[in-house]
């Protein structure tokens, strides 16, 4: 191999490790990176940056918050992180070259990002981690050009110090660096080798202080990888391959000088067969880590913030068994004002299919403060946004915008005030943030506003009034005594007295709204709900909205049920055609 090829070769085969990267993090986690842009917020404020740095691991933090911003735009997130693992796997092939330079092992340089890249797709480990192997790959290269160069004095000086500089900037990643210089020196007989124990006693010393000095909660996180993890999650075996398979790819370069006689195309060979099987090895396990539910759900999540109801509705994704799901699906149905009408075009299952359950997830509490939001509870959803808000460390600018505009409907100014300024400090949302200030002290301008000022009209006169006590549905009815014209809390009382199959609670909001400002005209789906429970009486269905059109399908529906069922035919089957009404639900759901 001519010096020319030995230069092209590596650079090449890096390239096309780095793209095939970012293509497959481009497949498997783009709506992971919208979710983490989502999960904090970075001021661009010099108190703001230096308070973190202060911190063990702060320039992790703030390179990985600064990144973070970012992955707003599409493709940015998949295309970073590829470009951070392909300049650290190229970092860590120039050290490994020192050892002995097996080009064809090259691929095996990314098998620690690799497993940077399987953690991440976790939204509970912190893109600090992967910040972390970059200076790692950085620092060990230093390193290692610094032991051919100088004496053991200098070298072991230069670990120390990289030793504590990386602690004290990125975190516990600082052991990895002090256990791969060590066997650096000892694969490479450099002189005294064993003044490499030096910067690892170093390191042992400052962590233990740390964590007696209370600046770290426990030594997990100065000597292994708990600084990069969620401090709720517990630390599998599977979190240290990244750091272990590291130190395992050093051996095996050193052990590759004793095959040096194989022929260049079996080399060729071994080549693409590593990358092949890492390759394999890699998408696997990242079938294997991910959780198909909770990466539909970030979708949404993405889709709601970007106001994508079309998206949601049509995804293929959606988990008609997912209660979080169905609630995106109709809270896309009712910003686009279509739930009235194509409620059961879609799977339901009761109540919760509109909101379900509160279990006090993060995830919950940012789908209900957006749904609350939407349909006036307004209360609610700042409850909702504050505390998710508050239970994510950095904040969350999408909850920060819910935020200010509920102050700016209850009129409490210097509040919303405050978060505006907050957010024209970020790179991303400091336009929009601007754009409000034309609401400060101003309610006419708030009350003008089609979208505050519905939120106001909505807000009850009675001060002594629970949101979070009274139910979902005595809610919804105090907001349309208040604003009869919000169509999306009209919405969600339709489909909360159609999913919940109550006819008599049916029949008297009917016989009270039909006809008025609040229901002018019934849609299809609660004229089937009146005939269900006014069979008898077609003046009284008529009186109240149902059309000749809905009788007629009605008696059309009612034979065929009594046909299969004197036949003892399977009902389910016979009646499939009308899966999109509601005396399908109310008949066959549970």
């Amino acid at each position: 191999m001519n010096n020319l090829s030995k230069k092209i070769t590596p650079i090449l085969l890096l390239l096309l490790c780095t793209s095939l990267l970012g293509l497959h993090l481009q497949t498997t986690q783009e709506a992971t990176f919208f979710y983490r842009e989502q999960q904090q917020i970075f001021l661009f404020d010099t108190e703001y940056v230096l308070n973190i740095l202060k911190t063990i691991g702060g320039l992790a933090t703030i390179c990985s918050q600064f990144i973070i911003q970012f992955f707003k735009v599409p493709l940015i997130g998949s295309l970073v992180t590829a470009l951070i693992g392909g300049i650290s796997g190229w970092l860590f092939w120039l050290t490994l070259r020192k050892i002995h330079p097996a080009l064809y092992l090259l691929p095996l340089a990314f098998l620690p990002i690799l497993f940077q890249y399987l953690y991440l797709m976790k939204d509970s480990y912190h893109y600090e981690g992967l910040i972390a192997m970059l200076f790692w790959s950085l620092a060990l290269n230093v390193y290692s050009y610094s032991a051919r160069k100088f004496n053991w004095t200098y070298r072991t000086l230069i670990g120390c110090l990289l030793a504590t500089g990386l602690f004290y900037t990125m975190g516990s990643v600082a052991i990895l660096f002090v256990l791969s210089s060590l066997l650096f020196d000892v694969l490479q007989k450099s002189e005294r080798w064993y003044a490499s124990f030096i910067p690892l006693i170093l390191l042992l010393i400052v962590g233990s202080l740390c964590v007696l000095g209370g600046s770290k909660p426990d030594y997990d996180y100065v000597f292994w990888m708990k600084d990069y993890v969620e401090y709720f999650v517990e630390l599998e075996p599977f979190y240290g391959f990244s750091w272990q398979v590291a130190l395992l790819v050093m051996l095996l370069f050193f052990l590759s000088r004793y095959l040096d006689h194989i022929k260049n195309y079996l080399k060729a060979l071994v080549a693409v067969a590593l990358l092949a099987l890492s390759g394999m090895y890699y998408t696997q396990t990242a079938l294997q880590q991910r959780n198909k539910d909770f990466y539909t759900l970030m979708q949404m999540f993405h889709y709601i913030d970007t106001e994508q109801w079309d998206a949601i509705i049509s995804s293929a994704d959606l988990n008609y068994n997912n209660y979080l799901h169905l609630n995106c699906l109709n809270l896309a149905l009712s910003h686009k004002g279509v739930m009235q009408t194509d409620l059961f075009k879609y799977p339901q299952s009761g109540i919760q299919s509109l909101v379900s359950k509160y279990q006090a997830h993060i995830e919950e509490s940012f789908l209900f403060s957006q749904i609350y939001y939407h349909v006036g509870i307004t209360s609610l959803a700042y409850n909702f946004a504050f505390g998710t808000s508050v239970g994510i460390t950095y904040g969350s600018p999408v909850m920060t915008k819910l935020l200010i505009k509920s102050h700016l409907i209850y009129g409490q100014y210097p509040a919303a005030e405050k978060f505006i300024s907050l957010l024209e400090k970020t790179w991303a949302y400091h336009e929009w943030a601007s754009s409000q200030r034309k609401f400060l002290y101003n309610d006419q301008a708030v009350e003008s506003d089609p979208e505050l000022g519905t939120k106001r009209k909505s807000l009850s006169s009675d001060k002594d009034l629970f949101a979070n006590i009274i139910g979902l549905f005595d809610n919804l009815m105090i907001i349309l005594e208040e604003n009869p014209q919000n169509k999306a809390a009209l919405d969600y009382t339709i489909g909360t007295l159609l999913l919940s199959k109550d006819l008599p609670a049916i029949k008297t909001f009917v016989e009270r709204f039909s006809g008025t400002e609040v229901l002018p005209a019934l849609p299809e789906p609660l004229q089937q709900a009146v005939i269900s429970y006014a069979e008898h009486d077609p003046e009284y269905c008529r009186k109240y909205g149902v059309t000749d059109k809905i009788l007629s399908e009605f008696s059309i529906f009612k034979q065929r049920v009594l046909g299969l069922r004197h036949a003892r035919q399977n009902v389910a089957t016979g009646i499939a055609d009308y899966q999109p009404t509601f005396w399908y639900y109310l008949i066959l759901s549970k």
